[in-house]
């Protein structure tokens, strides 16, 4: 379908998030912090969102990989739910997030007599991501379409443009919020809808119903 009023169509994509080894592993809480400064952004983003994308994953009570893996293996359920209140949807970028999650550790270490570890087959091993970006046939010229598009959307599509997407564009919003905003302000409350709805504590399932409710209210279906 052609784009109408000058506007550029959207062009709809999947993806694939595929784990990588790094072979950095961490025993104690001290080497959990040094190799924490030290590894790529990528293994930050993987930690905090891959189990999004795995529906056969066990829900623990604690959503990152960091948090569990303290709950779990280290047996500090003070810093595990520290960790686990750290929301990675709302900040600017993986840096700043890193800097609060290394702040956190450091005072657990100051409050400590001894240094928690796990046991050596329990170590915390890095993980990092690449993504790999497919093409689908999806396209829409109006916003109004999304009614008719979203339900038939992958969840891992889902997760390209609205969570993959903050990490991508410069403004660190999601997709269809950059597109609305070409339509010269016409879908300005839209667009505060979508950018106020915190993905990080929603499944993609769930978060899929909730951007399918936000279009039908707001298009009065």
């Amino acid at each position: 379908m052609k784009a109408m009023d000058g506007n550029r169509p959207f062009y709809f994509k999947d993806c694939a998030l595929i784990a990588i080894a790094t072979g950095v592993r961490a025993q104690t809480l001290v080497e959990f912090r040094d190799k924490l400064a030290a590894i790529p952004p990528a293994c930050i983003f993987y930690h905090f969102w891959a189990s999004h994308l795995d529906s056969a994953i066990e829900h623990y009570e604690y959503q990152n990989d960091f948090s569990k893996w303290c709950h779990l293996e280290l047996h500090d359920d003070f810093l595990a739910e520290r960790l686990d209140l750290l929301n990675p949807a709302e900040y600017k970028d993986v840096e700043s997030l890193r800097a609060d999650i290394i702040e956190i550790i450091e005072g657990r270490l100051d409050e400590v007599d001894a240094i928690p570890f796990s046991k050596r087959e329990n170590q915390f091993h890095f993980i990092r991501s690449t993504i790999v970006v497919f093409n689908t046939s999806y396209e829409i010229s109006e916003p109004r379409e999304l009614l008719a598009l979203l339900p038939q959307l992958s969840r891992s599509s889902i997760f390209y443009h609205f969570i993959d997407s903050k990490r991508r564009t410069p403004e660190a919003i999601n997709d269809f919020s950059a597109w609305l905003r070409d339509f010269n302000g016409l879908y300005a409350s839209l667009i505060e809808q979508l950018d106020s709805i915190d993905s990080y504590y929603l499944s993609l399932t769930d978060l899929k119903q909730k951007l399918i409710d936000l279009f039908k209210e707001y298009f009065k279906v």
